[in-house]
Formats: structure tokens, C-alpha cells, sequence
């Protein structure tokens, strides 16, 4: 059997996504967009009410669209993009479960001998 890693955000995993503000406005397609965004402290993501809401608005903010083309925004396809362009997650590490899935991660590897 392959090793597995249990993943439990305290809410969503919406809430990791939260703090990268350059990722999030690529990800929207408005990389030099400039409206204010929003963004909740990094410290207290794992408390927000629904982390997913928070996001899929920010998205839509960060795309600058209005009217028809804002309601044709895929907003589903914009959170995985925006999973792939956050280059650094040390940020997270100040998250109790992100500290755990990254202890997690590191036992598999040691336990796997895949550092070697």
C-alpha cells in the first residue's frame, strides 16, 4: 500500500489560499489590477466562517470584471489555477494544521528513504 498523508484544514482548505495576494490576482486573469483587496490576516484564517466564500469573492474582486462577463467567470477553475501559481506556503507554517501536514510530510518522506 502507497504512504498517505491525512489533510484537515480546521475549516476549508479554501483558507490556505487566502494569503497569496500576486497568485490570487493572476489567478483571476488581472495580474496588475489594482483594487484593493481584502485579504484576512494569515493568523487568523483557520477562524474564518467560510474561507470559501471569502475566496471565490476575492476572485471575482481581483478580476475586475462587471455585469455578463463577471457572471461568465469560472470561478471553480480560477481556485485551482490560483493552488498552482503559490510558489511559497511557508507562510502557513504559522497555521497548528498546516504545521501538522508539513510534520506529517516530512515522516513519510524520512520513513520512505526518499531524500536520499
Amino acid at each position: 500500500m502507497p504512504p498517505h498523508i491525512c489533510v484537515i484544514p480546521v475549516r476549508m482548505q479554501e483558507a490556505w489560499l487566502l494569503f497569496d495576494e500576486a497568485a490570487l490576482r493572476k489567478a483571476a486573469g488581472n495580474p496588475s489590477g489594482r483594487q484593493a483587496l481584502q485579504l484576512p490576516d494569515i493568523c487568523r484564517l483557520e477562524q474564518l466562517p467560510d474561507p470559501k466564500d471569502i475566496l471565490y469573492g476575492l476572485l471575482c474582486e481581483a478580476s475586475g470584471l462587471r455585469g455578463r462577463r463577471l457572471k461568465q467567470f469560472s470561478v471553480n477553475e480560477r481556485v485551482h489555477r490560483l493552488a498552482e501559481l503559490i510558489d511559497d506556503f511557508s507562510p502557513l507554517r504559522a497555521l497548528s494544521a498546516f504545521q501538522l501536514l508539513e510534520t506529517e510530510i516530512q515522516q513519510v518522506i524520512e520513513t520512505q528513504d526518499w531524500c536520499s
